[in-house]
């Protein structure tokens, strides 16, 4: 497992009158006494000059706008993984669901699968866009390995997310205590994982897509921005998404990763057995991130 300590931002931004007095002056003679009806202010004539277009001021622009300027900040959005599926919806696609193994353990079912059935019969289907369901950079990228098959995952950093948010989801947020020697065969993982301990991402894994991730490592992904179609690819029986969820050490990057394939190489292996079972990506559901509407 390579890693880089790119950091990521993502810098997100958003008249007068005036008035003339009339002055008023009494008669130089005195008044005839006779009964004469006078108006109280009696107006008096002021020549004005005749305006000349050239003399007409021209109308107050106004004030440059600076292109300095941020936008206007994008309200935090948690997109549905399927397109055209809303997150209140998410509970009646999900076809295998979330059962934790004990920790060190690579035992299913580490995150729910979520599948498409052609009308009442419960066939699943192929075919469904899958989306990014937050915000993020590309952390991995797995072309056709076992068992992942074609997968992507992407990183959402904790400083991404809104503190009243983040405060009311129920995921891990350090290393599990009292952790054991992972139960799956591994090559040794402890000196590239040394000093990894802080806990400062969401890691969110999509797998089992119909083809390669049109992404790469370190590309920025949007909320809802599209990343595969639903597919079989790798260790999956039907078509359908699996969505894997995770905390973590940030900026983290993945390699290829593989295992129980003869074919995997040391470093699949390696970077498979650091995410699944070294401990340092605790698991958590990923139905918590779609929490039941009110």
């Amino acid at each position: 497992m390579a890693h880089s300590k790119t950091t990521l931002f993502t810098t997100m931004i958003f008249t007068a009158c005036s008035t003339i007095a009339a002055s008023c002056t009494p008669a130089s003679t005195p008044l005839p006494p006779t009964s004469v009806t006078t108006p109280t202010s009696p107006p008096i004539s002021v020549e004005q000059p005749t305006a000349t277009p050239q003399d007409t001021p021209p109308p107050a622009l106004p004030p440059p706008v600076s292109m300095e300027s941020s936008p206007a900040p994008i309200p935090f959005q948690i997109c549905s993984p399927l397109a055209d599926i809303s997150n209140a919806d998410l509970d009646s696609h999900i076809s295998n669901p979330f059962h934790p193994p004990q920790p060190g353990s690579d035992a299913p079912h580490q995150g729910i699968d979520l599948a498409d059935y052609y009308g009442d019969n419960r066939i699943a289907i192929e075919g469904r866009t899958v989306n990014a369901v937050l915000d993020g950079r590309v952390a991995a990228v797995i072309n056709d390995r076992f068992p992942y098959g074609y997968a992507v995952m992407i990183e959402t950093p904790f400083e991404m997310l809104p503190s009243d948010w983040k405060n009311t989801l129920s995921f891990p947020t350090s290393p599990p205590e009292g952790y054991s020697n992972p139960t799956l065969t591994c090559p040794p993982i402890a000196e590239t994982t040394s000093g990894m301990q802080e806990i400062t991402s969401l890691y969110l894994l999509y797998a089992h897509l119909q083809a390669a991730p049109a992404a790469e490592v370190g590309d920025l992904i949007q909320c809802g921005q599209p990343l595969g179609i639903v597919g079989s690819s790798g260790n999956a029986l039907n078509p359908h998404l699996h969505l894997e969820t995770r905390t973590g050490p940030g900026d983290a990057q993945f390699g290829s990763m593989a295992h129980y394939d003869p074919t995997a190489s040391e470093d699949e292996m390696g970077a498979y057995c650091t995410w699944r079972v070294s401990g340092l990506f605790p698991l958590f559901d990923p139905m918590t991130l779609f929490p039941p509407q009110t």
